[in-house]
C-alpha cells in the first residue's frame, strides 16, 4: 500500500477530528467535506491496470458518502436530514455491489447474528419516534444490515469496516429520532472517527480484493487455495 496516497486522509480526519473536539464548527464543517475525497485519493492512485472489478463501485460508494457530508450544507433546514440520509443510503448500495463483484469468504454465524439483533434493536427503538419517515428507516437499516454482513465476509478488516459503520450510523439514527439516549458530550466526535475508520477500512478492503493473491487481513476466496502471503500487505 503506498503510504503517500494514505497521507491527505490522515491529515484531514487529523484536523476534522480535532476540530470537532475543540468545538471549531467552521473547520469542523469544511473539514468533512474533504474526508471522502482524500479517501478517493487512495483509489484513484491505484494504476487503471490493477483496479479490479469493484473499484467503480467503491469510488462511486465514496462519491454518494460526499453527497451525503456536503449536499445539507446547502440546504435549508428542514432537508439537510433527508439530503444525508439520501446520500449515504446511495452509498450504502454502491457498497453492497462492490463486496459482492468479487469472491470473498464466509461470515461467521455468530457475527451475522450480532449483526441482526442490533439492527432489530436499533429498528426497535428509532421507527416508533420515525414517524413518516419510518418506511425510509427501515429500508436504510435494511441497507446497512447488508453491508455490514458483506463487509465482514471479507476477514477481519471488513468485519472492523462493518462493526464501526453500525456505531456510527447507530449513532446517527439515535441523535435522530432518540437525542435522550445519546446525549453526551463528544457524540459528533464517536460518530465521525468511527465514520471515517469504516470507510477507509472498506477501501481496504477493494485495494485487498483486486488479486486472489492479496489475503492479508480478509478471508481467502471461497473454493480457491491460495498462495501463502505473509508479511505482504495490500499495495
Amino acid at each position: 500500500m503506498r503510504a503517500l496516497t494514505w497521507g491527505p486522509v490522515a491529515a484531514v480526519t487529523l484536523v476534522h477530528l480535532i476540530a470537532l473536539a475543540l468545538g471549531a464548527g467552521a473547520a469542523a464543517a469544511w473539514s468533512q467535506v474533504l474526508l471522502m475525497p482524500a479517501l478517493a485519493v487512495v483509489l484513484l492512485g491505484l494504476p487503471s491496470d490493477d483496479r479490479g472489478p469493484a473499484w467503480p463501485w467503491a469510488l462511486g460508494a465514496l462519491a454518494a458518502s460526499w453527497v451525503g457530508d456536503s449536499l445539507p450544507r446547502v440546504l435549508p433546514a428542514d432537508a439537510r436530514f433527508l439530503a444525508m440520509v439520501g446520500g449515504f443510503a446511495v452509498a450504502q448500495g454502491l457498497w453492497i455491489v462492490a463486496f459482492t463483484r468479487v469472491d470473498r469468504g464466509r461470515s461467521p454465524f455468530a457475527w451475522t447474528l450480532l449483526l441482526i439483533v442490533v439492527a432489530v434493536a436499533l429498528l426497535m427503538v428509532t421507527v416508533p419516534e420515525a414517524g413518516l419517515l419510518a418506511p425510509a428507516v427501515v429500508v436504510y437499516g435494511l441497507l446497512l444490515l447488508t453491508v455490514a454482513w458483506l463487509a465482514s465476509s471479507h476477514g477481519w478488516v471488513g468485519a472492523l469496516g462493518a462493526a464501526l459503520f453500525v456505531v456510527s450510523d447507530g449513532l446517527i439514527a439515535l441523535g435522530a429520532f432518540r437525542p435522550e439516549l445519546v446525549d453526551w458530550a463528544n457524540r459528533d466526535l464517536m460518530v465521525m472517527a468511527t465514520y471515517v475508520g469504516a470507510q477507509a477500512l472498506f477501501v481496504i478492503v477493494i485495494l485487498l480484493t483486486r488479486s486472489p493473491d492479496r489475503t492479508f487481513g480478509r478471508a481467502p476466496r471461497r473454493g480457491t487455495r491460495v498462495r501463502s502471503s505473509r508479511g505482504r500487505h495490500p499495495r
